[in-house]
């Protein structure tokens, strides 16, 4: 078993020097080289006047200079706020200005997004803290943004800086910090430490088979989302190669998988669909042995029987922004309906689950749904500067409320149903909207579904919200038999209502649905 006592930097030296880390295509850069790369870049941090504590916002793509500088910031004992690529001028300034981020790093000429032009809409107000840009790639040009009060950087001149930092902001530093997928209030800032991060990748390797000798990973999903980012860090506990990508291509990710013969990745079920549409053959990767996956559209329900007839074995996971990810994972060798659910089994022995009744407060037998409540050596620290988020998120006893809804079986296979929010109380009860929508795309109309609380003078019911198929309309009463024929009454919804598209969210682990805003849909539709 790995050991459990390092800081990330600790880590990372405990792996063959001459061994393969990061292979970003021609570029291959080993364990030392990646340590070696880190003392230079925090030593040109160093002389930016970055110390403990400061905030060091990574605005890029996957390349490897997002490792190194993780790993020049956990050397500094800074700490790396993550911002997603694909956010917008409002959602970058937030992030930024909240997290009070000194340095901030981008690449001006990176030919999939035009960072500049965000840049250049953020306020400048939320840039009041940012003392220095720091430009990736060679051809960054001058942002308007820069002036007297904010220096601009090469990261080449950081990358050579002669005066290399071999410090260790040890276990306990701040680490990271992630954005939670708020969709109707601002995201939370969630702040990792050094150990949560290095504790969990030691978990996650050892449970799932990265330590074998032939595993090799693709870094498929952005490492500015946990779901990525775990999957680095694992990596990198477990001595391994990654093969990055800066932007996610289905066709290229298949070739990678099969030129790298890639033994894990991670993604979500849209990710493995598109992959698997993409490449051709009845069993095109057998090199693959974990495919963990988060269920994000479910019109992919069948992706675990897609994979199966593809030679595939996809299994269902859990995880979050607070929790980290692959907290559980499905057996690779249950059944086809068993893989397809979020959750599984906790990956180490010190993961400890129980469902609580956020009504009565009662603890929940095996069987029952309510709040999932988790303790792990991988939970968060804190919200940054929310103090009434942090009271609310942890019981006095350490267990941290996910607002997640699941329940436990006997075994303890833990088993992810909703976030609490998307719950709805119909009639009385708990339902989870994922079933309601079930029953009515297994209606021929219906090609894809999602339900909304709508409030009545008869209490809360359930309003549909069906995209057609092939563009034909709707029979709302047919709909209603169908749903009769197979859910309770208190389940079905109030009314079927076509959508051309939902209210998507986009996320550094992929789309999700805005369901308040079908509520507001509703609502303006409906009164």
């Amino acid at each position: 078993m790995l050991e459990r006592n390092d800081s990330l930097i600790e880590m990372v030296a405990r792996q063959p020097g001459a061994a393969s880390a990061i292979i970003d295509g021609d570029v291959a850069v080993s364990y030392g080289e990646l340590l070696e790369a880190s003392r230079r870049v925090a030593g040109g941090l160093a002389g930016l006047e970055v110390g403990e504590g400061d905030r060091v916002a990574l605005w890029l793509p996957n390349v490897p200079a997002w490792l190194v500088l993780s790993l020049a910031c956990a050397r500094l004992g800074a700490v790396v706020v993550s911002v997603n690529p694909r956010f917008r001028a409002v959602e970058v300034g937030d992030i930024i200005e909240r997290s009070g981020a000194k340095l901030l790093v981008l690449w001006p000429d990176f030919k999939a997004i035009d960072f500049m032009a965000i840049l250049s809409e953020i306020d400048a107000s939320a840039l009041s803290a940012v003392e220095t840009l720091v430009l990736y790639g060679e051809d960054g040009g001058q942002p308007d943004l820069a002036g007297p009060d904010r220096r601009l950087v090469s990261y080449t001149d950081l990358d050579a800086c002669k005066d290399r930092f071999d410090g260790d902001g040890g276990r306990d530093a701040d680490c990271i910090i992630f954005t939670t997928s708020g969709t109707t209030k601002r995201p939370k800032l969630v702040v990792h430490t050094q150990h949560s991060i290095a504790d969990q990748a030691r978990i996650v390797a050892d449970a799932s088979g990265f330590c074998e000798p032939d595993a090799v990973s693709l870094a498929s999903l952005p490492f500015c989302g946990v779901f990525g980012f775990a999957l680095a860090m694992t990596t990198l506990a477990a001595g391994r190669p990654m093969i990055s990508i800066p932007v996610f291509d289905p066709v290229e990710a298949g070739r990678l998988i099969q030129q790298h013969k890639i033994t894990h990745i991670f993604g979500s079920d849209d990710l493995f669909h598109l992959i698997l549409a993409a490449t051709a053959g009845k069993a095109p990767f057998p090199s693959l042995r974990l495919c963990g996956f988060a269920a994000f559209n479910a019109a992919l329900d069948s992706i675990v029987t897609e994979g199966d007839a593809r030679g595939v074995t996809f299994v269902g996971v859990y995880g979050s922004s607070e929790q980290q990810a692959l907290i559980t994972c499905q057996n690779t060798d249950a059944p086809a309906e068993e893989r397809g659910q979020g959750g599984g089994y906790p990956t180490a022995e010190d993961i400890h689950f129980r469902v609580r009744d956020n009504e009565s407060g009662a603890l929940l037998p095996p069987g029952e749904a309510g709040e999932l409540e988790v303790k792990s050596p991988g939970l968060f620290d804190r919200y940054d500067n929310d103090d009434a988020a942090n009271q609310a998120a942890f019981c006095d006893d350490g267990f941290f409320r996910t607002g997640d809804l699941g329940y436990m079986e006997a075994d303890g296979r833990v088993v992810f149903l909703s976030r609490i929010g998307d719950v709805l109380r119909l009639g009385g009860f708990l339902t989870s909207p994922a079933e309601i929508e079930a029953r009515l795309e297994e209606h021929p109309s219906v090609a894809e579904c999602k339900v909304a609380p709508f409030s009545t003078a008869d209490g809360n019911r359930a309003v549909a919200f069906i995209i057609p198929n092939n563009g034909g309309a709707l029979d709302e009463d047919a709909l209603r038999d169908h749903c009769l024929a197979g859910i309770a009454k208190y389940k079905v919804p109030v009314r079927f209502l076509a959508i051309d598209a939902f209210p998507m969210a986009e996320s550094a682990n992929g789309l999700k649905l805005q369901r308040g805003k079908l509520t507001a849909r509703a609502e303006e539709l409906l009164n």
